[in-house]
């Protein structure tokens, strides 16, 4: 019998969109929440690896944990730790409220423990799970091989003796990377699948022409080329990575429609775009999947997409995206949290009040700030929240006036 979705009916309920919430299948949950299940166990196993995890009955203070790692490993133990407060593995208390101590109220500036629960709530294994996530989606297997793959060696950058780059994009893993960024994987195909959606609402009927910044191996061009088909009249596809690159190129070209342009090149994103080849007033869409969240400086890659554009152009934005107010952690970081290119970003108390994924009121902050109007969010990522608070992927479009 196949495994049902827990949280299958919510997300159904909560997307008013047919077409939108069309996407969300039933299957694509089931990935998802044992892949967070995944998380939560490589958490569990890389605290316990770096003597961070309390043993049962034992506390441990959090800023201690904090401060004894290397600056570089604070923000992936940071996101750990929350991630298993969240789902309950473990738990804060004040230190006024620990055991032992005389009861007060909680003061939220106190400095707090985490407190491991029972031996029974402890999480299953990453293997189990990896095993599990194999047996329900094999294309999606390789999700569960680079959380494994950091279970395993990412002890070595909590104590400051690896880089994430060293562990993750080693050349040797580079072929991890090509089958995960691929239509075929359904935990990552779902960002491709919205933003083409998003795309036919926005583009002209016909003779459209479209920028892609960041196109990796190609996976988000072919899902649009192929559901857009001939509207598109020319699609310049740019990619940095070069591996990255050649596949990507070849994957658009063999997407587009026989009447469509493909263009390919090099483009560094935090450069200018003009020094590039990219002419100014030229786009109908600049279009980007996963990719801006990495802008050391959001506002400078706005608005050189805004230049981009020809007047009443629009950027398209498929990313993971904080749902809420005060969305809990998200599955998505655990990973990228390992990586400077993730973590290192020049930081807005208003249009960019953390690293990694945004949420939409940053997003909506940072485009009004460069100066464009019209933002739009599909589905209502905020709405959907409301009901459902573990929603993390939306399309954002916002229009140069």
């Amino acid at each position: 019998m196949a495994r049902s979705a827990r949280d299958f009916p919510a997300v159904s309920a909560a997307i008013d969109d047919p077409a939108i919430r069309a996407l969300f299948t039933e299957r694509f949950l089931v990935a998802t929440e044992i892949y967070d299940a995944l998380v939560n166990a490589a958490c569990w196993k890389l605290l316990g690896d770096v003597g961070a995890l309390p043993a049962r009955g034992e506390e441990k203070r959090e800023e201690e944990i904090l401060a004894s790692a290397p600056s570089q490993a604070r923000t992936a133990l940071r996101y750990m730790i929350e991630k298993l407060v969240d789902a309950g593995f473990l738990r804060r208390v004040n230190e006024r409220d620990a055991p032992g101590a005389t009861a007060a109220t909680p003061d939220a500036g106190a400095p707090l423990h985490l407190l491991r629960k029972s031996e029974s709530d402890s999480p299953p294994s990453v293997s189990s799970l990896a095993a599990e996530l194999a047996s329900v989606e094999p294309d999606a297997a390789v999700g569960a091989e680079i959380v494994s793959l950091l279970a395993d060696e990412g002890a070595a950058f909590l104590r400051g003796e690896k880089t994430g780059e060293e562990i993750l994009f080693s050349p040797v893993r580079l072929p991890l990377w090509i089958r995960y960024f691929s239509n075929a994987n359904i935990l990552y195909a779902i960002n491709n699948t919205l933003g083409a959606e998003t795309l036919t609402r926005v583009l002209p009927a016909s003779d459209a022409e479209v920028l892609e910044i960041g196109g990796g191996c190609g996976s988000a061009a072919e899902a649009a080329l192929g559901r857009l088909g001939p509207r598109v009249s020319r699609w310049r596809f740019t990619e940095l990575v070069p591996t990255f690159a050649r596949r990507g190129e070849r994957a658009a070209r063999a997407a587009a429609s026989p009447g469509t342009l493909v263009e390919a090149a090099k483009l560094d994103m935090t450069k200018p775009w003009e020094a590039q080849g990219v002419v100014p007033g030229t786009f109908d869409a600049v279009y980007s999947v996963n990719c801006f969240h990495v802008a050391p400086d959001l506002g400078f890659v706005l608005a050189e997409a805004k230049a981009a554009l020809k007047p009443g152009g629009v950027v398209v934005v498929s990313e993971c995206v904080r749902p809420g107010a005060n969305p809990p952690p998200s599955y998505v970081d655990f990973v990228f949290d390992f990586l400077v290119s993730f973590t290192n970003v020049v930081l807005n108390p208003v249009l960019r009040p953390n690293h990694g994924f945004l949420a939409v009121s940053a997003w909506r902050a940072s485009f009004a700030a460069a100066g464009f109007t019209d933002v739009e969010v599909f589905p209502d990522v905020d709405a959907v929240a409301a009901r459902f608070p573990r929603f993390f992927v939306g399309a954002l479009v916002a229009r140069r006036p």
